[in-house]
């Protein structure tokens, strides 16, 4: 048996050291490797496993550079088995690799320390010899080295200690230290040689990398398009187009940008992506530039992190800055970002131009850091379209940043072809109407098409059209609607009413302002309303807001809000389906809240009351009609008493605004609402002390007065001013000024029950108190002479009228001065006593006088400019000038519409007025239309029962007789007396008009005992009412003449026309056109009797009023030469008669054209 080695504590040593450096080491480096790959890909690659798919994930990781020069340790490691691993390989994964990139610090420095030790200590120790010195102090090194990197180094402890080496483990260990060095000095000489090779791939790779970098590629990426089609909004299009043109010449190779923002739905993203193609289509063309388009996803941090990879990889950026950016966990997210548009912005240069569209920007202030801006001077020659609805953060607009909103939606033409095109439908009429109600709001329009669309082929109702939808919409159901699209359409995938609804409720937590202003809108009408009544209620409602001009930017800033601008007031508006929401979320209010923010409301709309309300009350009428449904239900009568105060405000506070507001109802016709408001009112004063608001209760029994009056509720406006005269005599005594006004409004309300003489007397003590009180110079002294020349007019008293006209007039000169409104009034009075009078030149040149005044102070389309338009249209229908009359008239109502709206009573009258010169022209189809049309409004606006709405029946009775149904016209004259009878009483002279009329519809019906019988009834009233002197009652002597001259009954015609020729001779003076009508009746009749030459004398002087009065080409005058030519035409003076029926052909063709039934 050999005997056993013997080894010195040197060579041990040496041993020892030789088995750290070949096994431990590398079994502690194996443990680093893998916790550094575990680290990093165990989510994304798994952890190592020492399997292929591992080595090749590794492989994989690697730069091509890598696997060049590391290609032959590569071809072991690509198995997977770290086993196979030596320490070269290991270090080289550990510290060199692309996988294992951003190594820390720590164990960088320590593993390196290990690779030292390996390959220059180790490596040059004396062979076979080592001092027990020497080996201590390289143990320590690899022990304090593990212990820093969480190594076990149990292993370390046990060979420091070790005293013997078994020699099978000594050989293997020399012999492996033997392949080591030979291993080292193949490598050195591999070294060598690849050093050589890398020194020539190195001049090839700079080349091939310049080439890389200059070398770039155009491409376009645009936002996400929807699953359905779409139109090109082309006018929109090229708008956004032109703006982004006149940024880029402004500002040369610098950047710019434009902002798209909008609500919601708006289709910001849509036109982004058509400005971005068109802009990438137009640049192509050009072969000499390279261009890009890119869209990068902002709706979050992880989507704008996915868009910059793919922005990155289009630019050529290095696939392994790219992946090792995204990979790095020691980077976040916002930090990966500016990482990658760094890497970009080297690349920028190489493009001639560029437009980055940066879709659905949550929040424009905090998106500044992710994107280019101007202080990148990397980023040149291109621009930035940004879609948000952060409209608040947008900068302001200078040369380098412009901003578009598109929150009013697309043009109705494009509305109306994507309705098409996307439903299958094609109704013009409809898909305007649906295109309106949808606010012409692009994910709307296509929710809503796709919804009748699929209705219609899914054969449950294949006639479902847009009238159908649109009654799902009033009905609520809207949201069922928008289900279809929103579950196919992955570009967008909230509907229309999901989405502004996280849109108003973050809106309304981050900006009180808009908090406030959404809180109002939903107690007011859809309508638009004006901008400073908004602002009114939020300093109202919120103390901290002090500064007009500040609230009214941040309400322009907000992208759900829009804004438009009628003459000089601006007013705001929501969309419909912005108004949807805000309804649903107003039931989540606290009750204290809702009710202090109704009593805000109104307090802010109070103070419209400083504006012209005729102007601005059409605007605001329609929300003070919402509004009082919400007063009335927050303050039901039986709880009212519960509402001492609304916060620390006395309830009586409010007891001023509410009139303020019924009144500018009542202006309107909104006269439900109106009462409401006083109603209201009346019921705070008797829910607080009743005792203590006697004259406010007066005031308001004096307004509800005033709405039963124009309601018609005549008995009841007499019965609320009575009692408001009894209050105010016990309160303020008889001579009290407050007296004076009840007397006055008492005198109004008896003038239209036609109790002449009681609304005279009551006239008359309101002047006597306004005389006594404010003297004989003061404005109410000539207002009650207006009242007065207005009832002395009705008693056909034209020259006292006319005096208590003339001293209104004077005192208004005085007071108020020559260009006064009401001294315009005062001209407009006069003008109407002298029509009256038959002095149409006077009244001309009176009512030409009020318009020139009003036209100066209160502009061209203020409401007394029509009404000073339909005087004068008035004054040139009685001469006869009927295109003048209709081109006033016209005016007056084009006024009226756009001032007051189209269901005024105001417009009403425009529309009678029309009709009447219509029906003078004998253009009876047109007169019916506008008399139809004036009906339906007071039907709408005063009830069936007004005495308008019998006024109104009566001018479409009076069309039809002329049209020759005279059954339908008796059926209108039957609806007006029985309106009458029941509103007026029997003996009201409105009756008499309508028995005169209906005695005309018989008188045509050939029933001339039954017109002689109505005409009788007419003239009875006629006389008790009016007096044997007024010309009410002439009229009715010169129907029943005709009466009974129709039944050949000449001497009692003759007898009665004699009458009515008297009384207008006394009360109009011998040149009254009136005077030639009696004249003209006496002559036909004298000419029945044979009398020709007396008959000629009384044509003589109708005809010489009428030329003188009306003109040589009135028609007037045309009837007489007829009257004249068949007066001679019975004698057999056949050439005198025919000269008359000449002239009067040539005024027939002059007044009403060749084609006309009378010529």
């Amino acid at each position: 048996m050999a005997t056993a080695l013997e080894y010195s504590s040197e060579q041990l040593n040496y041993y020892r050291i030789c088995y750290v450096v070949t096994d431990v080491l590398t079994e502690g480096l194996r443990i680093i490797f893998k916790q550094e790959w575990d680290n990093r890909y165990w989510r994304t690659r798994g952890k190592w496993r020492d399997q292929p798919n591992n080595g090749l994930d590794f492989w994989n990781g690697e730069s091509s550079r890598n696997r060049s020069r590391n290609a032959r340790l590569l071809t072991t490691m690509k198995n997977g088995d770290t086993a196979e691993w030596d320490c070269t390989m290991l270090f080289y994964a550990i510290l060199y690799s692309d996988c294992i990139h951003g190594l820390n610090p720590t164990v960088k420095s320590h593993v390196d320390n290990l690779r030292k030790l390996r390959n220059e200590d180790f490596a040059h120790m004396p062979r076979g010899h080592l001092s027990e010195k020497d080996f201590q102090s390289v143990i320590l090194k690899v022990k304090n080295a593990f212990l820093a990197l969480g190594l076990p180094t149990q292993k370390i402890h046990d060979i420091q200690n070790q005293t013997t080496f078994p020699t099978e483990e000594l050989t293997n260990i020399l012999k492996t230290v033997d392949e080591n060095e030979k291993k080292l000095q193949d490598k050195d000489n591999e070294l060598l040689e690849k050093r050589k090779e890398l020194l020539e791939k190195e001049e090839q790779r700079q080349v091939l990398e310049q080439q890389l970098l200059t070398s770039v590629s155009p491409f376009c990426v645009l936002p996400l398009k929807p699953t359905h089609d779409v139109t090109g909004r082309d006018s929109e299009v090229s708008k956004i187009a032109q703006k982004l043109r006149t940024l880029k010449y402004a500002n040369n190779d610098a950047l710019s940008t434009l902002y798209i923002s909008g609500n919601p739905g708006s289709g910001k993203s849509q036109l982004a992506r058509l400005v971005a193609k068109r802009f990438y289509d137009e640049v192509k063309e050009n072969p000499y530039t390279t261009s890009f388009v890119m869209t990068l996803n902002a709706e979050n941090s992880e989507t704008l992190l996915e868009s910059y990879v793919v922005f990155a990889r289009h630019c050529k950026c290095p696939e392994y800055a790219v992946t090792d950016t995204v990979n790095s966990t020691d980077l976040s997210t916002d930090e990966k970002i500016r990482s990658l548009k760094t890497l970009i912005g080297a690349r920028i240069s190489y493009y001639t131009s560029w437009l980055l569209v940066i879709d659905n920007v949550i929040n424009v202030s905090q998106i500044h850091g992710h994107v280019p801006d101007a202080g990148d001077e990397e980023w040149v020659r291109g621009q930035l379209l940004i879609t948000t609805q952060d409209a608040f953060s947008i900068p302001l607009t200078n040369s380098e940043i412009q901003h578009v909103s598109v929150s009013e939606g697309m043009h109705p033409d494009d509305a109306r072809s994507l309705l098409t095109i996307l439903s299958g439908v094609n109704d013009g009429e409809m898909e305007d109407e649906v295109a309106q109600a949808l606010d012409y709001q692009p994910l709307a329009l296509a929710s809503a098409s796709i919804y009748v669309r699929e209705v219609r082929q899914s054969k449950v109702s294949v006639n479902f059209g847009w009238g159908d939808y649109l009654e799902k919409l009033v009905g609520g159901q809207r949201n069922t609607t928008e289900t279809i699209l929103t579950e196919t359409n992955p570009s967008y995938k909230k509907s229309m009413t999901t989405a502004i609804t996280l849109a108003v409720e973050k809106v309304m937590t981050t900006e009180r302002v808009i908090n406030h202003l959404f809180t109002f809108l939903a107690l007011c009408s859809p309508h638009p309303i004006p901008h400073d009544v908004a602002v009114n209620y939020i300093m109202e409602m919120d103390e901290e807001f002090s500064d007009k001009e500040w609230i009214a930017l941040r309400i322009n800033r907000c992208s759900l809000i829009l804004s438009e601008e009628e003459g000089k007031s601006v007013y705001i508006r929501v969309h419909g389906v912005v108004r949807f929401v805000l309804d649903s979320l107003k039931t989540n209010h606290a009750k204290d809240l809702y009710i202090k923010a109704v009593v805000g409301a109104v307090a802010s709309f109070a103070k419209v009351d400083d504006f012209d309300t005729l102007i601005i009350g059409s605007k605001v009428v329609p929300h003070l009609r919402k509004l009082i449904q919400e007063v009335k239900y927050l303050f039901p009568t039986q709880e009212l008493s519960q509402f001492s105060k609304v916060g620390v405000i006395p309830l009586q506070d409010y007891l001023n605004d509410l009139p303020i507001l019924g009144l500018m109802c009542l202006d309107h016709c909104e006269y439900e609402a109106a009462m409401n408001y006083f109603q209201v009112a009346l019921e705070i004063i008797h829910s607080c002390n009743p005792n203590d608001a006697l004259e406010k209760k007066a005031g308001l029994y004096l307004c509800v007065g005033t709405a039963h009056n124009y309601k018609g509720n005549l008995k009841q406006a007499k019965k609320y001013n009575e009692s408001a005269l009894d209050i105010l005599l016990k309160q303020l005594g008889p001579q009290h000024v407050y007296v004076a006004a009840c007397y006055d409004n008492l005198g109004t309300v008896y003038r239209h029950l036609g109790d002449l003489q009681q609304a005279q007397d009551y006239y008359a003590r309101a002047l006597d108190i306004r005389l006594k009180q404010l003297g004989p110079e003061h404005v109410n002294v000539a207002a009650s002479y207006n009242s007065l020349g207005t009832v002395y007019s009705d008693l056909s008293d034209f020259r006292q009228a006319q005096d208590y006209y003339a001293r209104s007039l004077d005192i208004y000169v005085k007071q108020l001065g020559p260009k006064h409104v009401d001294v315009a009034a005062s001209y407009n009075n006069l003008g109407t006593v002298y029509i009256e009078q038959g002095d149409f030149q006077q009244a001309k040149d009176y009512h030409a006088r009020a318009l020139d005044i009003c036209l100066k102070q209160l502009g061209p389309e203020h409401v007394d400019v029509a009404a000073c338009c339909n005087k004068l249209g008035t004054v040139y229908r009685h001469l006869g000038d009927f295109q003048q009359a209709k081109d006033y008239h016209a005016r007056a109502l084009d006024i009226c519409l756009k001032q007051l709206g189209p269901e005024h009573v105001d417009v009403a009258a425009c529309c009678n007025k029309l009709g009447t010169v219509y029906r003078k022209r004998g253009d009876f189809q047109q007169a019916q239309d506008y008399y139809a049309r004036a009906l339906d409004i007071c039907l709408k606006q005063l009830g069936p029962k007004h005495v308008d709405v019998a006024a109104s029946y009566n001018n479409l009775g009076t069309v039809y007789i002329k049209q020759g149904d005279v059954e339908q016209a008796k059926d209108y004259h039957a609806r007006a007396l029985d309106i009458c009878l029941k509103q007026l009483g029997p003996e009201h002279v409105d009756v008499a008009a309508c028995y005169s009329k209906l005695g005309t519809v018989y008188r045509h019906l050939g029933d001339f005992q039954q017109a002689q019988d109505y005409y009788a009834r007419a003239l009875d009233i006629r006389l008790k009412q009016l007096g044997p002197e007024h010309v009410d009652v002439a009229a009715s002597y010169n129907k029943l003449g005709t009466a009974y001259r129709k039944r050949g009954d000449f001497q009692q015609a003759q007898d009665y026309y004699a009458r009515a020729l008297d009384i207008h001779l006394k009360q109009l003076g011998p040149k009254h056109v009136d005077v030639a009508a009696s004249c003209n009746n006496l002559g036909t009749v004298n000419r029945k009797l044979g009398d020709f030459q007396q008959a000629k004398d009384y044509y003589a002087r109708a005809l010489d009023i009428r030329l003188k009065q009306l003109g040589p080409d009135n028609l007037g005058v045309g009837k007489i030469y007829v009257n004249i030519g068949d007066a001679h035409n019975e004698q057999g003076h056949g050439w005198q008669a025919k000269r008359n029926y000449d002239r009067a052909l040539a005024i027939y063709v002059r007044s009403l054209g060749p084609e006309h039934d009378d010529v």
